[in-house]
């Protein structure tokens, strides 16, 4: 190692096998500290242990990272910054290529690996990057990158299509989009960033990057990890930046699309919007005085660790598991009792394998928010003893989604009957901000007629079209997790798109008196309604 010059610390993502595996030890024998990054902490010790042992070096370490978990990225980089160091060399290598699905935050699976999870990583990164220059940033792309012609935005928000290979493209072809934007962003701060196509690499990648070195084509991992090595290390690379070189670190001329400033530019935007990069905390407090129709904030009596292993429970045990024993006998009675509003409710949500109402009894979590002495406290100060809940709602609200766009009123006219009053509580499990939650129009705002858009057809809600100047007069609703807010159907709202680049959680709850009926039309899928009296 050459102890002439100060250490220099690097980060390689997907640095546990192949071609990043053999950049961590290139970066290794010329004396760095490198911190692999990458999901498997059994794949990295061994990692770890055979960079130390061929290079010689002690100075390798490894840190978790899951690039389809923008909080995962969150988490890298707080545990990172934490070690006090700076950063000269990031190298973004690891990606997939055929697998199927949604990341955490409900991106498409692979180009929310290869590129997004890469966009917030390096970004949140850049500071240090800034503060260590000079320091280079180094992505790996494909020749694939090359291929597309424009961007599907819409493909982004969807599952994996069966042309997998289309998203791949499009993965890499952002990530040279990215390259050349932040190059310009980047200009005269003394860090580069320059982007590589590694080659066909015996790799693990795909089963045919695996067998390929039996069939004698196809590049070694060492070999691969050339070009990016020599644009991390080679002093003819300083001040090189914004360039797409090929496996041997020549120049691959971008295509016309690939140069598209103002494509750059848009994908840049909506990357902030999606990851939440940049995005400031909500600092403002709001209490409702009920004028409108919603009072609060008010506070559960469980603390806010206990709020953060709710949110934890819900996120990983209720919502991705059906109940499906319960699903299967209230199918059948639906079917038997030709309640098709119910049915109805039942088809849609199975059909995107959404199942979030009425999981207040099948979870003993989210049972255990209902039964909050606090919460009841309040419900019995609005309608008194006599307390029942007859529906319950799981509300996750995605990056880049807004649940219900429409203004609207929860009157329910369709699904109860009756004399007596009704209440609806939502509780926030997750910060609720202006960027992320639903939003209302206060009473002395609200015109006297509003034109229709449309009718909810299960519940019987009308969905309001208002006017620009009338929207911009809506007003957030802003809780902590663990505050809740109480609301009437004469509350006017809607939901806010998400773009805090984070899973926003909450629960509605419809509490009404047992003199308020609800009508046969509509059974609850999973429950029917049950007393909160005697709690």
């Amino acid at each position: 190692m050459n102890y002439d010059r100060p250490q220099k610390v690097c980060i390689v993502t997907g640095g546990n096998s192949g071609v990043g595996l053999m950049t961590a030890v290139g970066l290794a024998k010329s004396g760095a500290h490198v911190f692999i990054a990458c999901r498997s902490g059994r794949k990295a010790a061994r990692a770890v242990n055979y960079i130390r042992l061929v290079s010689g070096n002690a100075d390798i370490e490894f840190l978790p990272l899951d690039l389809a978990s923008l909080d995962s990225v969150r988490t890298f980089v707080q545990l990172f910054e934490q070690r006090n160091l700076p950063l000269h060399i990031l190298v973004n290598n690891a990606g997939i290529f055929n697998k199927t699905g949604l990341t955490q935050e409900r991106f498409e699976l692979i180009w929310g690996t290869n590129y997004l999870g890469h966009f917030l990583l390096t970004t949140l990164l850049l500071p240090k990057l800034k503060n260590s220059a000079p320091s280079r940033i180094i992505i790996v792309s494909s020749d694939l990158a090359l291929r597309p012609k424009s961007i599907n935005w819409e493909l982004l928000l969807k599952k994996t299509p069966l042309n997998f290979i289309e998203l791949y493209s499009i993965s890499k072809f952002c990530l040279l989009l990215f390259t050349t934007e932040l190059s310009r962003k980047l200009n005269n701060t003394n860090v580069t960033v320059n982007a590589v196509h590694p080659g066909f690499v015996q790799s693990n990648i795909t089963i045919w990057h695996r067998l390929s070195k039996y069939f004698g084509f196809g590049i070694s991992p060492e070999e691969g990890a050339y070009s990016t090595l020599i644009c991390a290390t080679a002093s003819e690379m300083e001040g090189i930046s914004g360039k797409f070189f090929d496996r041997r670190a020549r120049e691959i001329p971008l295509s016309k699309v690939a140069q598209d400033v103002k494509l750059a530019q848009e994908l840049w935007e909506r990357s902030c919007l999606w990851t939440g990069f940049d995005q400031q905390k909500s600092k403002v407090s709001i209490n409702y005085d009920s004028i409108d129709g919603i009072w609060g904030p008010y506070c559960l009596a469980l603390d806010s660790n206990e709020i953060a292993d709710v949110a934890k429970n819900i996120a990983k045990q209720v919502l991705p598991k059906f109940p499906i024993k319960l699903l299967v006998i209230n199918l059948a009675k639906l079917i038997g009792k030709c309640q098709f509003g119910s049915l109805l409710l039942f088809l849609i949500q199975f059909v995107k394998q959404e199942f979030f109402m009425e999981r207040h009894l099948d979870s003993a979590v989210v049972w255990q928010l209902c039964q909050d002495e606090l919460l009841l406290q309040k419900l019995k100060e609005y309608l008194g003893e006599d307390l029942v809940l007859w529906r319950s709602e799981i509300w996750a609200n995605y990056p880049s989604q807004q649940l219900i766009p429409f203004w609207h009123q929860d009157s329910y006219p369709k699904l109860l009957e009756g004399a007596g009053k009704s209440i609806n509580v939502y509780i926030a499990l997750t910060e609720v901000n202006e960027f992320n939650g639903f939003e209302y129009i206060p009473t002395n705002y609200l015109p006297s007629n509003c034109s229709g858009q449309m009718t909810d057809p299960f519940s019987g809600n009308h969905f309001l079209k208002l006017t620009e100047n009338v929207e911009k007069q809506a007003i957030p609703v802003i809780l902590r997790p663990g505050q809740f807010v109480l609301f009437t159907e004469k509350l006017l709202h809607r939901s806010i798109r998400n773009t805090t680049g984070q899973v926003r959680l909450s629960i509605t709850l419809r509490v009404t008196e047992s003199s308020v009926r609800v009508l046969p039309g509509y059974t609850p899928i999973y429950n029917p309604a049950v007393s909160l009296s005697k709690i």
